[in-house]
């Protein structure tokens, strides 16, 4: 079956950093030659996707809603005196006409955006999401708009359900084309343990991995951090939020406030990073530097976040089993549907449980080997992005298939 297929994406504000030092010469270079230089050279999940859908002969194209260098380049190669994002959003999908119109991030576009696409682009028959992250008020009036879920975890697909939207499970896969271009440390991995990621306090997000991360450098284990943190001024606005939201609960007034995002950080108090994360971090890495850096470590740490529940899914551990490295992840019910525990990777029930197979793992460096090689083998015949666009093709067929039908 053929079909156009438009996404609307997001890319990590690092990556795009890192790509605009590396490629001054875009501001030179036409929207259409800019944009596929961004994604030849990511290593995120839009650019493997999308090559990936072309491979199977979808005509497959692309929005980078937070690259406003694109996105303002495009509307000024078509003359267009507006700044307004969602109306450059909107040009492009009536520009591309698309049949599937794939949002892979809700908080980019509003509920009256699609409402707009869907009321005036006649061509569209299916807008979709895929969504693998916390919900907050923008993005659950967005999923309102949207046919179905695509979602990366059997509890998020299940809460998708529970809000009356139809959902499927695809999980993230690895792109297998990124080994090409790693460069492996002569003699193996000269890292012992490390883990590379963010810690943002509050909402649903990372305050049980900082404990972890906590609990493991307590216990004077050599665990290196490439991580993102919050600035100190973010931490107080969220300490004041908390206060305010105290201030409102005990008013009774927490109802007139219900959809203010902000209050998402407002649910308990967030501290300061402790003395011990503040002088092991290192600066965060993106992009091909963070693939390289988890092939030439022995052990990659891994912690969903709060949304995740009890599924594993983050792209996390098939980005570091794909390279070949041990991963160390947070035991999950359906672990046992993804990878072997024990066999392809290591898991933890508790940050005591974790520091204890951490020094095991170092002390069978042989045995962490094995692990290491079969989690790879697993991933790259099973869990690779060709495997994912396989399975989103078959839905997208079977939707449009049943769409077609006499009712």
């Amino acid at each position: 079956m053929s079909f156009k297929l438009l996404s609307v994406s997001s890319m990590y504000q690092g990556s795009l950093d890192l790509f605009y030092t590396k490629y001054p010469e875009t501001k030179s270079l036409p929207y259409s030659e800019h944009l596929g230089l961004l994604l030849e050279d990511t290593t995120e999940f839009v650019g493997a996707y999308i090559r990936n859908f072309r491979k199977l002969a979808i005509e497959a194209e692309c929005i980078i809603a937070n690259d406003l260098n694109l996105q303002y380049k495009w509307g000024a190669e078509r003359g267009l005196d507006t700044e307004n994002k969602e109306k450059i959003i909107f040009d492009q999908v009536t520009s591309f006409l698309p049949d599937i119109l794939l949002i892979e991030n809700l908080s980019a576009v509003s509920s009256d955006l699609l409402k707009s696409i869907r009321r005036d682009v006649k061509n569209i028959r299916l807008i979709i999401a895929n969504h693998c992250a916390p919900f907050n008020p923008k993005v659950l009036d967005s999923l309102k708009e949207v046919d179905f879920v695509i979602t990366c975890t059997p509890g998020l697909k299940d809460a998708i359900e529970g809000m009356g939207k139809r959902s499927y499970l695809v999980y993230h896969g690895f792109d297998a084309d990124l080994l090409k271009r790693l460069s492996p440390s002569a003699g193996g991995p000269k890292n012992e343990f490390i883990f590379s990621g963010s810690l943002i306090s509050g909402g649903d997000f990372h305050s049980q991995r900082i404990k972890l991360i906590e609990s493991l450098l307590a216990a004077h284990v050599n665990l290196d951090l490439y991580v993102n943190l919050e600035k100190r001024y973010r931490i107080m606005a969220k300490q004041s939020i908390y206060m305010l939201s105290a201030i409102i609960r005990k008013m009774k007034m927490q109802n007139l406030f219900a959809d203010f995002r902000l209050f998402e950080y407002g649910r308990s108090w967030v501290d300061y990073y402790s003395d011990a994360i503040m002088k092991s971090k290192k600066p965060p890495v993106y992009g091909v530097d963070m693939f390289n850096l988890f092939q030439n470590s022995r052990i990659v740490l891994n912690f969903h976040i709060g949304i995740a529940g009890n599924y594993a899914g983050n792209m996390r551990m098939f980005e570091v089993t794909g390279v070949g490295s041990c991963l160390l992840t947070d035991n999950k019910q359906n672990m046992g549907d993804i990878f072997s525990s024990g066999n392809e990777v290591v898991v933890y029930d508790n940050s005591e449980d974790c520091i204890a197979k951490v020094k095991w793992l170092l002390d069978h460096d042989e045995e962490r080997k094995r692990i290491a090689l079969a989690g790879q083998q697993k991933t790259l015949k099973y869990h690779t992005v060709e495997n994912r666009c396989n399975s989103i093709m078959e839905i997208l067929e079977n939707e449009l298939s049943n769409m077609a039908k006499p009712k």
